[in-house]
């Protein structure tokens, strides 16, 4: 039961409040008579109601008094004001204290019936919308772990961060880093794993996965050397700091772990260790961390693999770990991805890593890059052919860039000479979804305009137009700068101005119209579209008519 102060110096009102208002059918109880603003304003204190229910005029506090001070003392008790006089001061005070209903005197029991059924709604509404937020607020608590090794996935796939949104992020998952600082990414993998771990099922990965990463957090927490994460199954991510980003330092951790997964389970692990570097560049160390870790081949299981270790080696190895390097393979993967995918800024800053990449590795020939551009063009040619055909365009690009990159002499004129035909196929294919993706938004759109006084929704449309919700509002918001609901709302918001200002329709009339289920929420949505209620918008656009 919802609980209501009734609140009137006149006896004769509060009466027939009390004995007229079916109390019980509208789920409420009056627990409290006031007979001036003070009364009122200590059972408020006192009591907490739900709804108050106050005249405007009364002894020592009027009305309007006690609603302020029930806001500034943050109690969230809805007040009703009644008055005797169709003042607009009154009406417009109403609205900065947020009352939640006004009525006039003399009192029409359907119109405080009516008032109160929509602050009933109204109470209902926001406890259903503080039952959601806690829920998700929960789920988020409990998956917690879960959000926290995206972010760290991120972290050292993509780095780039700034030291201010780095530090944020790294408070807000309590993890025990500094954006400023240097730190040492290490990769670990179980030794023989197909058949230690992988043949035995599914119930023995993710039990030894869990297990191992708690079990090295365990070390590295007692030492208070860094964190663990997984990126993947079998795929250990320990992240040092501090004092421990020292080798004799990160070999003491080294052996706790060995000792304390011997232990466990006689298990081995093999690590690749990467450079030092800042937080931010992790990817970075990342990335070699897993180029170490890729020795593991030459060097047997339990092994400690240092980067230092490995650029130290002879030019011919250096010339057998690019062409098997596979991160530089995984970079032209992702690379012929994005082209088929059309993103035009992100082949061009692809190409350019690739570039420079290769740059780095000085000790390769010009012959052996010259052949791996022009195979990553072969490549890329082919399968556009496979899946769209010959098209005039993009075979003169083809042959223009294959002659370019045979006979110019610098990697960069190379790459130059190779981005021509990889633009130009990734432009293809952009058009091709853009125009696809054109259509679809117009069909999205067309939808909401004939539709959008109906409170449809995001499945609505989705059925409408035979594809998911999140493909929809993912395309849309790609496309258009804005979301659906943005769209729905706008349409909306737009037809309401013009029903405000070209009819004598009431707000609750429109609300009805527009689709909305109360007029509360209908004024509520206006205001944070328009920065006002819809009263003050129809006498503002009706007084600058006049």
């Amino acid at each position: 039961m919802l609980t209501v102060v009734l609140a009137d110096d006149d006896y004769l009102v509060k009466e027939i409040l009390c004995e007229n208002i079916p109390w019980n059918e509208l789920g409420m109880e009056v627990i409290g008579l006031a007979e001036n603003g003070k009364e009122a304003l200590d059972l408020c204190m006192d009591l907490k109601p739900d709804i108050l229910v106050t005249d405007i005029k009364m002894p020592f506090y009027n009305g309007l008094e006690v609603a302020i001070q029930l806001m500034e003392n943050h109690i969230q008790t809805k007040t009703i004001l009644i008055s005797g006089v169709q003042d607009f001061n009154y009406a417009r005070i109403a609205l900065n204290v947020q009352a939640a209903g006004y009525i006039l005197k003399p009192i029409q029991l359907k119109e405080v019936i009516a008032v109160l059924k929509k602050v009933r709604d109204a109470i209902e509404m926001e406890f259903q919308r503080e039952q959601v937020v806690k829920r998700l607020e929960q789920q988020l608590a409990e998956n917690m772990s879960t959000v926290r090794d995206k972010f760290l996935n991120y972290l050292v796939s993509e780095g780039a961060l700034n030291n201010g949104e780095l530090q944020e992020r790294l408070d807000y998952f309590k993890l025990p880093l500094k954006a400023i600082q240097d730190i040492i990414v290490v990769v670990a993998e179980i030794d023989d794993y197909e058949s230690r771990v992988k043949s035995k099922g599914i119930d023995r990965i993710q039990f030894y996965n869990f297990s191992i990463k708690n079990l090295i957090e365990q070390i590295l927490n007692n030492y208070q050397a860094g964190i663990c994460f997984t990126t993947r199954d079998n795929e250990f991510v320990i992240v040092f700091c501090g004092e421990y980003c020292k080798e004799d330092k990160m070999t003491q951790i080294f052996e706790s772990i060995e000792q304390l997964l011997h232990d466990f389970d006689g298990i081995t692990l093999s690590m690749g260790v990467g450079h030092c570097v800042s937080l931010k560049s992790a990817n970075l160390s990342y990335s070699c961390a897993c180029s170490a870790m890729s020795y593991k081949f030459y060097t047997g299981n339990n092994s400690i693999i240092h980067i230092n270790d490995i650029v130290s080696t002879s030019s011919m190895d250096k010339i057998s770990e690019m062409k098997g390097n596979t991160e530089l393979n995984s970079l032209k993967k992702t690379l012929l991805t994005e082209i088929k995918l059309g993103n035009r800024n992100r082949v061009h800053h692809l190409l350019e890593e690739y570039c420079v990449r290769l740059t780095q590795a000085k000790q390769l020939s010009k012959h052996y890059i010259r052949g791996l551009f022009l195979e990553l063009i072969i490549d890329t040619y082919r399968e556009f052919c496979e899946t769209e055909g010959e098209v005039t365009e993009v075979i003169s690009s083809y042959t223009a860039s294959m002659q370019s990159v045979i006979s110019v002499e610098t990697i960069r004129e190379i790459q130059t000479h190779s981005s021509g035909v990889l633009l130009c196929i990734a432009e293809y294919y952009g058009t091709k979804y853009n125009n696809r993706h054109s259509a679809l938004i117009e069909r999205i759109k067309n939808y909401v305009n004939q539709s959008y006084m109906d409170n449809i929704s995001l499945a609505d449309i989705a059925n409408e137009i035979y594809m998911s919700p999140s493909y929809i509002c993912a395309v849309f918001k790609r496309e258009t700068g804005s979301t659906i609901n943005e769209y729905i709302i706008e349409k909306k918001m737009s037809s309401a101005k013009k029903m405000l200002t070209g009819t004598k329709m009431k707000v609750l009339e429109i609300a009805e119209q527009l689709g909305y289920e109360n007029s509360q929420y209908f004024s509520y949505s206006f205001k944070k579209y328009t920065g006002e209620t819809p009263q003050q918008y129809r006498s503002r656009s009706t007084s600058q008519i006049l």
